[in-house]
């Protein structure tokens, strides 16, 4: 019969093993953490409207960005460019124009005088689609593959937003396409 104070052999390993449980375990919560904070900074919503579009135009290159402004009525064409069917259009805000190509479908509610926001990036050519006169007429026009549709009123960029919105409507409004 063994003592109970008799010294027994060290059992193997399971020590070792659970002295690193609380280290994955740091570990693991520490790249979770990493993860969430690079998601809440790269995953927000951030769009140029198309004044301030333009006036980075060099900044931005050929970078996708997302862009903001409102379709000028007279302008929109559905047309072809290549094989793709495409819908152009200018789109205004604040006092500038931006001719857009769009690939795709547009969106459920566009139409002239809402505004959209779309994704996609500047192209240093004519729009090349046929029937299509745009309106910006600078020798760039806006590539976007996504388009959403501004459906109320709620959000606001700064300040000057609502008057700054509400002259690129008169300007899509007005429908002219002449300038």
């Amino acid at each position: 019969m063994t003592d109970a104070l008799t010294p027994q052999a060290p059992r193997s390993g399971r020590t070792r093993s659970r002295r690193w449980v609380p280290t994955a375990i740091g570990a693991t919560v520490a790249v979770l953490i990493v993860v969430l904070v690079w998601n809440l900074f790269t995953g927000a919503l951030f769009f140029y409207n198309a004044d301030e579009a333009i006036e980075r135009r060099s900044e931005l290159g050929d970078d996708r960005f997302t862009l903001q402004g409102t379709p000028v009525g007279c302008s929109i064409v559905a047309g072809v460019q290549g094989s793709d069917a495409v819908t152009a259009f200018t789109v205004a805000f604040d006092g500038a124009l931006v001719d857009v190509v769009h690939r795709g479908e547009p969106a459920e509610l566009f139409e002239g005088g809402t505004p959209v926001v779309l994704d996609g990036q500047w192209v240093n050519d004519s729009a090349g689609v046929d029937g299509f006169e745009g309106l910006a007429d600078d020798g760039w026009h806006y590539a976007s593959d996504r388009m959403r549709v501004k459906h109320d009123e709620d959000y606001i960029n700064d300040d000057e937003y609502e008057e700054r919105l509400a002259e690129a409507d008169a300007l899509a409004a007005a429908g002219d396409c002449t300038a």
